[in-house]
């Protein structure tokens, strides 16, 4: 019913209508979403399950007891085979789907509530199943079988099963164990119509014309495979190569042996193994790799919540590191980092434009470093470093961590051309370059003395030159003019925590506190400048403004922030 040459569709059943609007609503995927409150409408309507690939089912939909849902369940696979389903609801519920044989019939499983964005990652293999399924059925291939493949369980057996047993649990008798074995030592053609299993094998090459094959021949092929899949554990190929690792082998037992205790046991280990070395990927921000971990370990135990909660983790983890990379990583850091961040591509929300603004913010630091090295510092120059730190910090596409230091770094190397000009008489020059270390303000100290220097050299020029009643021309006259600078304003302000001392005693007061503002909006060097009474509210009122937030000051000719001026404040404390 399905349709692969345009862009599928997402069905999805429920009668929660918050759970409908959540999915809705955050859609972040390009497939359209349709929803329904009930199976029968799709059953009623099949032209829904047109060009649609998965349909997300809430089996709290029409009550959904156990058997309901089992039943519904087979009813939209019976409609269309080619649907991927995922299956939402309360957990004791879905764990009992887990143990019922429809459970190969569920691609993924989530319990309520769910984040709309973990069901989202689930599409894009999800829709490359669904056109795997559409490709096979086109190709004539039976799709309808579920479970293992050399079972030959097909959703209609199924059907005929919840008719009969409304349990459905998953059990395997001594005929299914004889097709499985028929299939396996010959080659997947269709079984006889009563297939044979004896202890041993009737010798007479007359009285058979079928390959028989006993029951003791399985239970050694199964021996040898828990015993391959143990090798392989002992030699750390637990999923890789394919073909010769212990999930495979376990895998095999399991096609043949549908509760082989070895075999459950050893994907628990398997599991289990994979969790750890998880972290450890994590740790060494291999993140390519963790997820690779996440999806085998989806595959091994589809309806574990521990799979989700480690694939919230990663999603942070990645943020985390490449928050730390912005601020402080090493060149290699970032090109490792981005790397990684590009084999993920689109699995997760931002990292392929973390990864393009970490080669952004790199490419710019190198360009600031080159220039600073070279001292190609001021305009007219292309490329100089006054320029590009200006730029960077207009479009906010540095981290602080790294700009920081390079606008120190300029200012020292204005202040020392600055001088060199000095003493070369070019007091224009110099003039010139105090402007731009004041609007970098870094270096007020350091700006003070130049600024100084250029009104002595000046007056100095005037005296030697001017008759005598002109040598009281005031300095000032010969400062060059600074830039006009705009105040920082409030954003936020954090009331202070009232000291329990102060609270019990009846206390009130006021604390008066001094700070500055960097370019960040962020007080700094706060500092108590008086208190009534002393010493009472101090604390509170210093924590209580260091939380406070601000727009920076800035230049007004230039627009860039810089720091401002000492402020004062009076921080009061009363009891209402």
């Amino acid at each position: 019913m399905s349709d692969s040459a345009t862009p599928s569709s997402v069905l999805i059943i429920s009668d929660d209508s918050e759970l409908v609007d959540s999915l809705v609503k955050n859609n972040t995927t390009n497939q359209e979403f349709k929803a329904r409150d009930s199976v029968q409408l799709i059953l009623d309507d099949p032209t829904l399950l047109d060009n649609n690939s998965i349909v997300i089912f809430d089996i709290g939909a029409n009550d959904g007891d156990l058997d309901t849902a089992i039943n519904q369940v087979i009813k939209i696979k019976q409609e269309d085979p080619t649907q991927v389903l995922i299956l939402t609801g309360e957990s004791e519920i879905l764990g009992s789907i887990l143990k019922s044989n429809i459970q190969p019939l569920v691609y993924r499983a989530f319990t309520k509530p769910i984040h709309a964005n973990q069901v989202f990652l689930a599409f894009k293999s999800g829709n490359a199943l669904h056109a795997d399924l559409v490709k096979r059925q086109a190709a004539g291939e039976d799709i309808t079988a579920v479970g293992p493949a050399e079972n030959r369980t097909n959703v209609a057996s199924l059907a005929s099963e919840q008719k009969n047993n409304t349990a459905i649990y998953a059990g395997i008798g001594v005929a299914a164990i004889a097709v499985v074995a028929w299939l396996l030592f010959s080659g997947g053609e269709e079984p006889p119509a009563t297939p044979v299993v004896n202890e041993t094998v009737d010798t007479q090459p007359d009285a058979i014309e079928e390959p028989v094959v006993t029951v003791s021949a399985m239970v050694q092929r199964i021996n040898e495979l828990n015993q391959a899949a143990a090798t392989a554990m002992l030699e750390e190929r637990v999923i890789a190569p394919k073909g010769d690792n212990a999930l495979e082998y376990y895998d095999q037992v399991l096609a043949l042996d549908a509760y082989d205790t070895t075999a459950y046991e050893g994907k628990k280990a398997i599991a289990d193994r994979l969790r750890e070395s998880y972290n450890q990927l994590v740790s060494d921000a291999e993140f390519d790799r963790a997820l690779r971990v996440i999806n085998v370990l989806q595959r091994i135990e589809p309806l574990n919540l521990q799979n989700d909660a480690l694939l919230g983790g990663l999603e942070k983890a990645i943020d985390l590191h490449v928050k730390k990379v912005q601020d402080s990583g090493t060149s290699e850091e970032v090109a490792r980092t981005s790397a990684v961040l590009d084999k993920l591509g689109d699995t997760f929300a931002g990292s392929k434009s973390a990864a393009e603004a970490l080669k952004k913010e790199k490419a710019i630091v190198a360009q600031i470093d080159t220039a600073l090295d070279g001292d190609v510092l001021v305009p007219p120059t292309k490329g100089n470093a006054y320029s590009l730190v200006s730029d960077a910090l207009k479009s906010n596409t540095v981290s602080n961590a790294n700009i920081a230091p390079r606008v120190k770094a300029l200012s020292a190397k204005l202040l020392r051309l600055a001088e060199s000009s000095l003493a070369e008489s070019q007091l224009d020059e110099a003039g010139k370059l105090a402007a731009l270390v004041k609007r970098l303000n870094v270096d007020k100290q350091g700006l003070a003395a130049l600024n100084t220097k250029i009104t002595e050299a000046k007056n100095a020029l005037a005296a030697a030159a001017a008759p005598a009643e002109q040598e009281q021309t005031p300095a000032e006259a010969a400062e060059p003019a600074l830039p006009k600078i705009i105040p920082a304003k409030i954003i936020s302000r954090s009331p202070p925590r009232y000291p329990n001392k102060a609270l019990n005693r009846g206390i009130e007061g006021w604390v008066e506190v001094q700070f500055t503002i960097d370019v960040g909006g962020l007080p700094t060097d706060a500092s108590v400048v008086s208190a009534e009474p002393a010493g009472m509210f101090d604390t509170a009122a210093l924590r209580a403004v260091k939380k406070w937030r601000f727009s920076p000051a800035r230049n007004e000719e230039t627009g860039l922030p810089v720091q401002s001026d000492p402020i004062t404040t009076k921080v009061q404390f009363k009891l209402e």
